[in-house]
């Protein structure tokens, strides 16, 4: 029987956790229609569960985030490329 020693596991869930709180900087990944951002409210896992825009890659997913200092604040702005994004207000 193959035994892991304690360090190994808390040197490897460290590493872990310190990917994990690396790619949550970025926001979270939101399907959605390229080119068409919008607003999120509500979102825990996110700054905090307050507002945040996105903008939508090409690829369907989103690419950029806008974190708000507030609840019900984040409007979808109409760009003049025709895409849109979420903006704090």
């Amino acid at each position: 029987m193959k035994f892991t020693s304690l360090t190994t596991i808390i040197i490897t869930a460290a590493a872990m956790t310190g990917i994990v709180i690396a790619s949550a900087a970025d926001g979270p990944e939101i399907l959605c229609t390229p080119g068409k951002g919008g607003c999120i409210s509500g979102y825990a896992y996110y700054n905090n569960g307050h507002d945040f825009g996105f903008t939508c890659g090409k690829n369907g997913q989103s690419d950029s985030w806008t974190p708000c200092s507030c609840t019900g604040c984040c409007k979808v702005v109409h760009r003049a490329d025709g895409t849109t994004a979420g903006d704090c207000a």
